[in-house]
């Protein structure tokens, strides 16, 4: 029980100072580069912080397990929305910036429909990773040639690109650490009281993927950054569909189960649907539609 407290302190040290020191490399890295911080957030916090479920769908291909693979995709993608960002709202609710709204949230909706796409025959291959990892890149070009032209901006001398880099590098490296120590503690913890382990799956271990970017945006948040919360949740559920499914699909063809298309694909993309609709709304995500979120989440497993 000791070794389980202490594990849970340390997940959550490392998730607090983990959080902090992204949003602080995040901002740095965007004065050096002279561009929005939302860009480097949907770069740095989305990718970044979804590192361990590509780590994980790769790891689960070579057993093989399919269903981990998509449970880890579609479930990370409506934990974002209906519970991160959702969480994130009701410490301060979140202005939203209608350009990366219009940009990004429709490469969201793009990519939880090319999840669809891809996973209608029932199989993800190789060849649909090829095209879901070229439609990334094509994307973040794209993306990065419709910035507004910096070039005549003065520079940010004071900034030291090695030591934001750095930060950063520290942050992607605490955040994974300490969600995985804090997971750890919180199941021996589960075990010790007999809390059933299937409620520990759906709980601890589902909360457990997403504690990377709840501590980035938690810590966003208080400093209200709405534009990286926003931009680093759009940016892990790109990833998620994209990057994260083709790793997975490269280390062996994907076999998607009816479940996933008859169910919780659809859940994904209306929950996809619903969030921007709300973020639509007035260009503010409030605590009444924040709360509305959470119990939507609640409902889903409910159900």
């Amino acid at each position: 029980m000791l070794t389980d407290l202490v594990f849970l302190a340390l997940g959550c040290g490392l998730l607090f100072f983990g959080g902090d020191w992204l949003i602080d490399g995040i901002a740095g890295v965007a004065a050096h580069l002279r561009v929005p911080p939302v860009i480097v957030a949907f770069v740095i916090m989305g990718f970044g912080t979804s590192a361990p479920e590509l780590f994980v769908a790769m790891q689960a291909m070579f057993v093989p397990s399919p269903d981990i693979v998509m449970g880890n995709v579609v479930g990370s993608n409506i934990a974002n929305l209906l519970l991160v960002l959702a969480l994130t709202a009701m410490i301060a609710p979140l202005a939203i910036d209608r350009g990366v709204l219009r940009i990004d949230g429709a490469a969201m909706l793009i990519a939880a429909a090319a999840i669809a796409g891809v996973a209608f025959d029932g199989m993800i291959s190789r060849g649909d990773a090829a095209l879901l990892v070229g439609a990334m890149l094509a994307y973040l070009i794209l993306r990065w040639r419709s910035l507004p032209d910096q070039s005549g901006s003065d520079a940010s001398p004071s900034i030291n690109l090695r030591k934001t880099v750095g930060i950063c590098g520290a942050a992607l490296v605490a955040l994974p650490v300490g969600a995985h120590v804090f997971v750890e503690g919180a199941i021996g913890i589960a075990d010790r009281f007999g809390v059933p382990e299937a409620l520990i799956g759906l709980t601890i271990v589902a909360l457990g993927t997403s504690l990377p970017e709840l501590a980035a945006c938690i810590a966003a948040a208080l400093r209200r950054e709405s534009g990286m919360i926003l931009g680093g949740i759009l940016g892990s559920n790109v990833f998620n569909s994209t990057i994260v499914l083709a790793g997975a699909a490269l280390v062996a063809p994907v076999a998607v189960s009816s479940d996933f298309t008859t169910f919780w694909i659809p859940v994904m993309a209306g929950a996809s649907l619903i969030t921007l609709a709300f973020l639509r709304t007035d260009f503010l995500l409030t605590r009444r539609e924040a709360s509305l979120m959470l119990i939507g989440y609640v409902a889903i497993f409910v159900v």
